[in-house]
């Protein structure tokens, strides 16, 4: 068991071994630092505002999740799209110093591919913790170039932002085109048939003729039942006229000459009598008067039949008026029908046009507001600090690479001594000879010097043990 006296002396008796070891690992070192080829880092500061306005409704956009938001710029700034860009912007691809200090191949797509290794190798993107800021770096052999890249890389970075942005506005701006161009044809062909529909079915805008045809179709309803009411009446009379035989009906006694020829007929008739009661039958005056009782009577029949015709004629007017009547209600009804459901028909004609309108307007209206947004060059990122050509070497660090070298060294000593012992096991102290013989040690005897006299120089002192 070896105890911390034990490894001292061990390394004490290797320390060549380790210190060999030692320098030859810092002599690797500093050849590999003096071998390794200079590297410049240039930094761009960026400042990614998380929280903007819109410019073109003027409201507040929400907050985004900060941290993934600036995790996901960071990808993008990796991207092959921002380095393609850097190779455009700097013409990296046709600079033949760029070529022949990258040995580039002549081949373009290969130049192409290797320009973009070159770019992916020597980008360093950093976001700082709970910050708006990125910083952009690059590393290259060329100090500036370092610096051109780094800058290039911001510039394209902000240059893709404003593509990712204003690119889906342009692809709703092409469909939104596309859609008007269809909601107008539409809008355009509604309008159409609701003009010829009116002008087929003679609407006119400015009338109802619905209204007009109802109240007609009320006046015929009207008219028809006073027409009715006419014929029931003239039936009546005429019923009455040619039912009775002794008394006049009314309808005779209200006529003027039916009244004066039936005065003078009573008259007659009385005379008539008082002549019988006089003189008799065959008396000429008897006679006289009964001549005149017959024509008074026979010219009251001709007045009874005049108007019994008058009366039978107005019956028959008023029935060929009544069945005139029906048949205008009738075809009144139908035009007041047909009228409602042109009506109808209409309104939904004109429910449609209004409802392509107003899809059309709207549509138009979101249209031209995403154009706008197509249009404007605006991002929400800007360059805080633009890269400045280092002086100083970025990579290689001599003093780390010489530090670590010794470091290294040290410990890989350490290990080469520790399994030098353990291959090649010694007595350095009497504990290692108690502890692998089991038996105590009774003396020791000192190393001589030159000079003859007894020193230590590091060995055992003289040490007597007794055993009981």
């Amino acid at each position: 068991m070896i105890n911390l006296d034990s490894l001292l002396r061990i390394l004490y008796a290797r320390r060549l071994l380790v210190g060999g070891i030692t320098l030859a690992v810092l002599a690797l070192a500093l050849a590999i630092t003096l071998l390794t080829p200079k590297l410049y880092m240039a930094t761009t500061n960026l400042i990614i505002d998380g929280k903007g306005q819109d410019p073109i409704s003027g409201q507040t956009m929400p907050a985004r999740l900060m941290a993934g938001y600036m995790a996901t710029q960071a990808e993008v700034i990796r991207s092959r799209n921002v380095a393609s860009k850097v190779i455009q912007q700097l013409k990296l691809g046709s600079s033949e110093d760029v070529a022949r200090q990258l040995h580039l191949p002549d081949d373009q797509s290969e130049r192409r591919k290797a320009l973009l290794g070159y770019l992916d190798k020597g980008l360093v993107v950093d976001t700082e913790r709970d910050s708006n800021l990125v910083n952009i770096s690059f590393k290259a052999k060329n100090p500036a170039l370092a610096a051109q890249i780094a800058d290039a890389f911001a510039q394209a970075y902000i240059n893709t932002n404003l593509e990712l942005r204003i690119e889906p506005a342009k692809q709703t701006t092409r469909w939104y085109d596309q859609q008007l161009a269809a909601m107008r044809n539409s809008l355009v062909e509604k309008q159409n048939a609701l003009s010829a529909y009116q002008e087929k079915h003679d609407i006119l805008v400015t009338s109802d003729r619905l209204d007009l045809e109802s109240a007609k179709l009320a006046e015929l309803s009207s008219m028809l039942i006073a027409a009715q009411n006419e014929r029931l009446n003239n039936t009546t009379r005429n019923n009455q006229l040619s039912g009775k035989r002794g008394a006049l009906p009314a309808e005779a006694l209200d006529n003027p000459q039916v009244q004066r020829i039936s005065a003078e007929l009573a008259q007659a008739q009385a005379r008539l009598s008082d002549l019988l009661t006089r003189v008799g039958e065959n008396h000429p005056q008897y006679r006289q008067a009964q001549g005149e009782v017959d024509s008074l009577s026979q010219q009251l029949g001709q007045a009874l039949r005049f108007i019994n015709g008058s009366v039978r004629s107005s019956v028959e007017l008023a029935e060929s008026r009544e069945e005139q009547l029906k048949a205008e209600l009738a075809a009144q009804k139908d035009r007041v029908l047909q009228l409602s459901r042109n009506r109808n028909e209409l309104s939904l004609l004109k429910q449609e046009v209004d409802n392509s309108q107003a899809a059309y307007d709207a549509a138009l209206a979101r249209a031209t507001q995403t154009k706008l947004e197509s249009q404007v060059a605006l991002t929400d990122v800007s360059i805080l600090n633009t890269a400045t050509v280092p002086t100083r070497a970025t990579t290689p660090r001599t003093s780390m690479n010489l530090v670590l070298g010794v470091l290294t060294g040290v410990l890989l000593g350490l290990a080469v001594a520790l399994c030098r012992e353990w291959m090649d096991r010694r007595v350095r102290s009497s504990n290692d000879l108690e502890q692998a013989l089991g038996l105590p040690v009774l003396a020791s005897i000192p190393a001589a010097s030159s000079s003859g006299a007894f020193t230590h120089k590091g060995r055992f002192p003289l040490k007597l043990s007794f055993n009981g």
